[in-house]
């Protein structure tokens, strides 16, 4: 019941879909955050139905890329967007007092630092959408669920598991060790993360394929999913050194800066294999 509660809490607060049940149980806090990754899957399993939709109908694969683009972030309701330009903002300030970058974490004002990088990202994401949406097929479809998913399942671990910031939400969640780092995920929080990942890397290929993952597996979807998982990985430790801790915009820059990595490269490796 904890985790039905915390994915229900979890789609009322990281998505902009309406969600039947919006009563707030701080005691699934913790499960709130493992289902961050079933609000990735379900998102994706939206753009995808989309792309079938307007891939139905004729609509140009330009046009299509767009759309989902927009459709995407629309529905997440920007809250990753926010955290990643709030990160981009004090990241690229370069100022070289760590008070200083985290007062620009902070900061309600939009800088152009922020401005710059939403451009550049939207960019790349969009035109990796363009390029990945020439023609719908389950194969590629699929890889859309695998990203999205892992993309938060390594956001989701690293806000329970890393050292939060002082100033974080999150801060309170677990227990403070002797060297002040708070851990608020046990090995059952843990768990259910690595399974849905699991689930997730593995079951899709079998899925779209009919069978065990074959050479789509090997030559598509494990690239893609390596990918997304290194991206959040690098990203997040970096951001954390430069800000000094882990809160909810670091969780935010890793899902959408692994995503864009991860998009751009599914977009690349299906249009080497012929997807």
């Amino acid at each position: 019941m904890k985790y039905i509660r915390g994915f229900l809490m979890a789609w009322g607060n990281f998505s902009a879909l309406p969600c039947p049940y919006h009563k707030w149980h701080e005691d699934s806090r913790k499960a709130m955050l493992c289902m961050l990754p079933l609000v990735g899957a379900m998102l994706a399993v939206i753009v995808c139905v989309a792309w079938w939709l307007l891939d139905l109908i004729g609509v140009p694969a330009i046009l299509t890329g767009a759309i989902l683009t927009a459709l995407y972030f629309i529905c997440n309701g920007f809250i990753h967007l926010d955290g990643f330009m709030d990160c981009s903002d004090a990241i690229l300030s370069r100022r070289p007092e760590l008070s200083e970058r985290q007062r620009i974490l902070k900061a309600s004002d939009v800088g152009a630092f922020a401005v710059i990088s939403v451009v550049m990202m939207l960019l790349v994401f969009a035109a990796s959408m363009m390029t990945l949406t020439e023609g719908f097929s389950i194969e590629k479809a699929g890889i859309l669920l695998v990203v999205m998913t892992v993309s938060r399942s390594v956001a989701a671990d690293a806000v329970g598991r890393k050292p939060a910031m002082k100033t974080s939400q999150y801060a309170d969640l677990g227990e403070t060790s002797k060297s002040g780092d708070v851990n608020a995920f046990g090995m059952a929080e843990q768990a259910v993360i690595g399974l849905i990942m699991a689930i997730v890397i593995l079951g899709v290929p079998m899925v779209v394929t009919g069978a065990e993952p074959t050479v789509l597996y090997i030559l598509y979807y494990a690239p893609v999913a390596i990918v997304a998982i290194a991206a959040a990985c690098g990203i997040g430790a970096y951001a954390r050194k430069q800000l000094g801790g882990m809160n909810g915009d670091i969780a935010g820059y890793m899902v959408v800066m692994s995503e864009t990595i991860a998009v751009l490269a599914a977009a690349v490796l299906a249009a080497c294999l012929g997807l």
